[in-house]
């Protein structure tokens, strides 16, 4: 796998090398869509349009390291009341290979590496105890009369999405955990069909003399059925934090796939896995965003869902940023945290909180809890100081995708060795009564 995967790169590297040979005829009279600099894309048969750095890109790293992790996490939500499903969603072109360009092969692209690069990811995660889904069995096609995926757009359709749906709600049923949860009966009916926004529509058509197949579906609402008001927000807020969640229900975390109202992705959900559905999946969170908002939440630690359903584009790589993301949803999800820090000194006007360490002994993979106890604070920098003078610093700042929340998960390592004096923290906001510090397990 690893050879294959030098192959390609070299493959795509040549291939865009030579983009201006690249000529085909086009249905829509576009021209250098792989030279365009915002999204370099291909035209396949029958309207389809695929980006290049990731429907056809088949390096989707994943290490021995995340894995672990991933099976770290799944096994402290367990242990707390929450099973978690983690749905991979499969590229565009390896769900709809019979429309790809013959010059996909020239960009590296090979269907069965493709396919053998998902299906590695899922059972690897299945043998470490995490509950990985395999959508690609489920949305996999060769109709384009109804298909799972835009033409113009790389999101799924309404058909891909009750599809993926059906097949991650026939999964919770099977599940032990659901023989204890009291199921609720929800009805999906087609309300027209609605024209979506699309980014990468908008880019491609600058390109193209014709005007590109709209991305457009059927829509769909869902309630339920023993609601005497149809209007009733089942699906929680996917603009803020889960309040009035139960224990009988689903919390979606995720990217747009699941946050777009179009395919009604949330909804489907509800009815086939018959369980209310929290939604707080964030467009552009990419693949920590939402589920770091929501793990870290006050809300989260007061009342888990039964089960959590994390949706993650298979591209996203769960290592880009480090272990430190993954590290930070298991302290989280473990939430086996002590409060330290003797004699704490708060100044809210600047943002401060100091406290002395003074024989806090740090053991290893330890991770510090800075809660600045105000849920609008986004951004944090901690300085540490031993008692020999050094000085070590660590920070983290969440973007405008993630939602706040206030607590902030710190991995220590190459702390635990030290005798630690004192600690310096600055948030960008805190509140004086609630702000604390605490050590977590991991």
């Amino acid at each position: 796998m690893k050879n294959n995967t030098l192959l390609l790169g070299a493959a795509l590297a040549a291939a865009l090398s030579v983009s201006p040979a690249l000529a085909a005829n086009s249905a829509f009279g576009c021209k250098h869509l792989e030279d365009n600099p915002t999204l370099p894309s291909v035209e396949g048969r029958d309207g389809f349009f695929f980006r290049i750095f990731a429907d056809l890109r088949m390096q989707h790293p994943f290490t021995d390291d995340t894995v672990e992790q991933m099976g770290k996490l799944a096994e402290a939500l367990k242990a707390r009341g929450t099973t978690m499903l983690y749905v991979p969603i499969p590229t565009k072109s390896v769900t709809l290979p019979t429309f790809l360009p013959d010059e996909a092969k020239l960009f590296g692209f090979d269907e069965d590496v493709a396919v053998s690069v998902y299906e590695d990811q899922v059972a690897r995660l299945n043998a470490k105890g995490v509950i990985a889904v395999d959508l690609l069995s489920a949305l996999r096609t060769d109709n384009g009369g109804d298909p799972p995926f835009f033409r113009s757009d790389f999101h799924w359709t309404s058909r891909g999405a009750e599809t993926a749906a059906q097949t991650i709600g026939g999964m919770i049923k099977q599940l032990p955990a659901y023989a204890d949860v009291t199921p609720v009966t929800y009805e999906t009916k087609a309300t027209g069909a609605e024209l979506a926004v699309s980014g990468m529509r908008r880019t491609l058509q600058a390109f193209c003399v014709l005007s590109l197949p709209p991305v457009i579906s059927t829509s769909y609402e869902t309630v339920e059925v023993a609601s005497a008001d149809a209007s009733l927000d089942i699906f929680g807020d996917s603009g803020g934090e889960a309040e009035g969640a139960t224990s009988d229900e689903i919390a979606l975390v995720g990217t747009s796939f699941s946050d777009a109202l179009v395919p009604n992705f949330s909804g489907f959900l509800a009815q086939y896995a018959s369980l209310p559905v929290a939604n707080m999946a964030i467009t552009g969170g990419n693949q920590f965003g939402a589920i770091t908002s929501y793990l870290t939440s006050r809300e989260f630690q007061a009342d888990r869902p039964k089960f959590l359903v994390w949706e993650n584009p298979i591209y996203n790589n769960l290592a880009q940023f480090g272990t430190g993301s993954l590290t930070e949803l298991i302290a989280a999800a473990r939430d086996d945290c002590q409060p330290v820090g003797n004699t704490p000194v708060i100044d809210k006007a600047k943002g401060l909180y100091q406290a002395d360490l003074t024989g806090t002994s740090i053991t290893p993979n330890q991770v510090l809890l800075a809660d600045a106890g105000d849920n609008g604070s986004r951004d944090v920098v901690l300085n540490f100081e031993s008692t020999d003078g050094r000085t070590f610093t660590r920070e983290v700042h969440r973007g405008d995708r993630f939602r706040g929340t206030g607590r902030f998960f710190i991995p220590l390592e190459s702390l635990d060795s030290l005798e630690l004096s004192k600690v310096s923290i600055q948030f960008d906001r805190l509140s004086a009564e609630k702000a604390a510090i605490s050590l977590c397990n991991t």
